[in-house]
């Protein structure tokens, strides 16, 4: 835990530097992030449950073209009694003044449009051929509660919420703690059965539930 001391109101507070809220997904090699996921995927209607540990660690960084540094980020999974986590995948992420853009399976997505502002929206399938898919900035600055912990200062991102209780429900969140990164990820994106007397019943044929909770954190 970190303490927080008291800040004065003198002259050196009139100018405070400016937010640009990079520090909600600080990159700096070392970093690792530890969380809980569960997975419910359905195939034919049949649902599978998977429950695991992800780590994910910052293990290096490279110059790219846009003039700053990609980040590696290696992904690493431990099944439900594992001692030992095992090689998963390696994604990257990247930032400017504007934008923090991650590359997550060879798919590029727009992940957080900068600075951070309430109510801010931006096409989070910019960089990618998915079609447009609106984000938006539903909080800042905001406490958030994960796993009994409590994270003072938070982004909530929506990045989809349609409703659709009939054909298809897509309905997707990331949460992102200042200084630490993403602490809290939900998807529930399911395909419902619709034809004959199933239509409306929301009777599910393909899809998942996934989340994704913050379980420990810091620097190897």
């Amino acid at each position: 835990m970190v303490a927080i001391s008291a800040i004065s109101c003198d002259s050196s507070d009139e100018n405070p530097p400016f937010d640009t809220g990079k520090d909600y997904f600080p990159l700096k090699k070392g970093n690792f992030q530890i969380y809980d996921v569960t997975s419910i995927e359905y195939t034919l209607g049949v649902p599978e449950t998977l429950r695991y540990e992800l780590k994910i660690t910052t293990t290096d960084s490279f110059p790219n073209p846009e003039g700053n540094y990609t980040y590696i980020l290696y992904r690493s999974k431990r099944n439900e009694g594992a001692s030992e986590f095992s090689y998963l995948d390696t994604w990257s992420a990247r930032m400017d003044t504007r934008e923090i853009v991650m590359n997550e399976e060879n798919t590029t997505f727009f992940k957080i449009k900068l600075p951070v502002s309430k109510g801010d929206e931006w096409d989070g399938n910019l960089y990618n051929n998915k079609g447009e898919d609106t984000y938006t900035m539903e909080d800042v600055k905001i406490p958030f509660d994960v796993n009994g912990a409590t994270f003072d200062d938070c982004i909530v991102i929506n990045q989809n919420d349609n409703q659709d209780f009939v054909v298809t429900l897509d309905q997707r969140k990331e949460v992102y703690a200042r200084n630490i990164g993403l602490v809290y990820k939900e998807v529930r994106v399911l395909n419902y059965c619709t034809v004959g007397s199933c239509l409306g019943e929301q009777e599910i044929e393909s899809g998942m539930i996934l989340t994704q909770t913050m379980k420990s954190y810091g620097v190897e």
